[in-house]
């Protein structure tokens, strides 16, 4: 699909050099457009104000912890409409102030509390929360929640 840009980012250097390699089908095209070795804010400050139709973000909050300068440069560059897809390690709290959490792991957790008073300031309206299972590590299931939010009027 010549129409379709898919700009990818991460902090890892050997993620980045896999990702360059992704191909289209036996021998295909690249699958990104455009790669970058940085953080996930700073990568979505360099496009346009509402210019972007959409952010996909696998496993990447997990690693950040405050979600709060990613939401608000996708506030800033998606379309009105546009949308953001994640996936967040999730955790039971009745707590509102204690929406993110360091796990054992050593990744950050976030309840849906959290996500929601998150999705509500940055302007984005919550259209899905489904819980599911992430991955297998170490053979364990890691639990968590797959989000998508879409860009208030």
């Amino acid at each position: 699909m010549p129409w379709v840009a898919i700009h990818g980012t991460d902090l890892s250097r050997r993620m980045v050099d896999i990702s360059l390699e992704r191909k289209t089908g036996s021998g295909g095209r690249s699958v990104y457009t455009r790669v970058s070795n940085s953080d996930a804010s700073e990568f979505l400050s360099k496009f346009d104000e509402a210019s972007v139709d959409c952010v996909v973000a696998s496993d990447v909050f997990i690693y950040i912890g405050d979600i709060s300068k990613v939401l608000d440069q996708c506030r800033k560059r998606l379309v009105e409409d546009g949308l953001i897809g994640f996936t967040v390690e999730s955790y039971e709290t009745t707590d509102a102030n204690n929406g993110l959490r360091l796990l054992p792991s050593g990744r950050f957790g976030h309840s849906k509390e959290y996500v929601y008073q998150m999705a509500e300031k940055y302007g984005f309206e919550v259209l899905s929360w489904k819980y599911a299972v992430l991955r297998q590590q170490a053979g364990e299931n890691v639990d968590g929640a797959v989000v998508i939010l879409r860009k208030r009027r």
